[in-house]
């Protein structure tokens, strides 16, 4: 598959940084911070209350990224995309650090591993998991 960039949904970013341990390059920054999970079940014996991780920025510095798809390949809720939309063109390395925004930005024309198209910026999370 032909690709010239990554692409995040970040509705369907659990905030797992699953993403951030394993790429090779430590070009992923994730930062997070968690509420309470209004969708829990509340059980009379809870220690604590139940908790989710809302996802509050997500850059990745794409003048260290090596492209390697690692990133794509780990993300259980197919969150991270291939995306056939180049990077916007820029003259600084600043440039080249994208943040949550203009990652979804790229979204148009990514496609998942399948070759299935990736939802639209707006959409809500498909709680689809990867098989395999």
């Amino acid at each position: 598959m032909r690709h010239a960039s990554i692409a995040l949904h970040a509705a369907s970013c659990t905030s797992c940084m699953l993403c951030v341990r394993e790429c090779p390059d430590w070009c992923i920054t994730v930062e997070a911070h968690a509420e309470a999970d209004p969708t829990a079940p509340a059980y009379s014996n809870a220690r604590r209350q139940s908790t989710t991780k809302v996802l509050d920025s997500f850059q990745i510095d794409f003048s260290h990224c090596m492209w390697c798809g690692i990133c794509v390949e780990v993300c259980p809720f197919d969150a991270l995309f291939w995306s056939q939309t180049p990077l916007p063109a820029g003259v600084d390395r600043a440039d080249l650090v994208l943040d949550t925004a203009a990652l979804e930005s790229l979204l148009p024309g990514a496609e998942r591993a399948d070759g299935s198209a990736a939802p639209a910026a707006g959409d809500p999370p498909s709680g689809r998991r990867k098989r395999g």
